[in-house]
């Protein structure tokens, strides 16, 4: 690699955390002014504008365990259906951390990444205690392009006292994956470009990845040809009414406690 390349890299990330600087002192003002406001919709959406901004810039640039972090905060905000007292701290939790990133106070590597991930704070489910779901420490990953099915499934695990993130990509899920190591991993059968199948099979085939346990949330039958070039190990959840039960058997066949 060229010397005007590596410079060109190191700008961008020197520009990147620049702004990541800006918006993150923007979001700490919004969240200051929450305390002294009853009324928190809008600065609810003015905080999800800033996070999913330093979510889209920082996709261009390598600071994974920036990225990582503010995947988590877009996954937190974009679950959040009003700004209490409680999601405050969780977010300005998320900031102090990313804070702590840009001046170097806090660093890490993909060894440690999955440890620093499970200390983030738990996107918070009504009527669920957050203290327990960092209490199980169990972790999983949904990989699900649907929210409202997305939305589902996290309900259900959080219910068992299980942590989850989301996301709509499966090129996405793959680095978090390999970078933050969840316990189980629960993939769409239809995704994007790349299907829940051919997902599951790259990541049953990575060493990184094969000993992680998968499943496949589909609507088709467990005989349908479509899933036939499912890895032996993959364990199959359908929609609709069998939902709960094939989410506890893949849960027992993982031995998720």
């Amino acid at each position: 690699m060229s010397k005007n390349v590596v410079d060109l890299d190191d700008q961008m990330l020197a520009d990147f955390k620049d702004e990541a600087r800006d918006i993150i002192s923007s979001l700490d003002v919004h969240l200051q002014n929450a305390h002294s406001q009853a009324n928190r919709d809008s600065i609810l959406t003015a905080i999800q504008r800033e996070v999913f901004n330093l979510r889209y810039k920082g996709k261009s640039v390598n600071a994974p365990l920036i990225n990582l972090t503010s995947h988590r905060l877009a996954d937190y905000v974009t679950s959040c259906r009003e700004l209490t007292d409680d999601s405050i701290a969780d977010i300005q939790s998320f900031v102090d951390k990313i804070e702590g990133i840009l001046s170097g106070d806090i660093s890490g590597t993909s060894t440690d990444s999955a440890e620093f991930v499970r200390e983030l704070p738990s996107k918070r489910a009504p009527d669920i205690d957050p203290a327990w779901l960092s209490k199980t420490n169990v972790e999983a990953l949904l990989v699900i392009p649907q929210r409202s099915m997305a939305a589902i499934v996290e309900r259900e695990l959080a219910a068992c006292g299980y942590r989850s993130s989301a996301t709509q990509s499966s090129f996405e899920a793959l680095e978090l994956a390999v970078r933050t190591r969840p316990d189980f991993i629960i993939v769409a059968k239809t995704i994007d470009d790349l299907d829940g199948v051919d997902l599951v099979s790259a990541l049953q085939a990575m060493p990184k990845t094969r000993d992680i346990p998968t499943a496949v949330l589909t609507s088709d039958a467990l005989n349908h040809a479509s899933l036939r070039d499912l890895p032996f190990r993959t364990a199959i959840i359908r929609k609709g009414a069998p939902f709960g039960d094939d989410l506890a058997e893949a849960l027992a066949r993982f031995n998720i406690t």
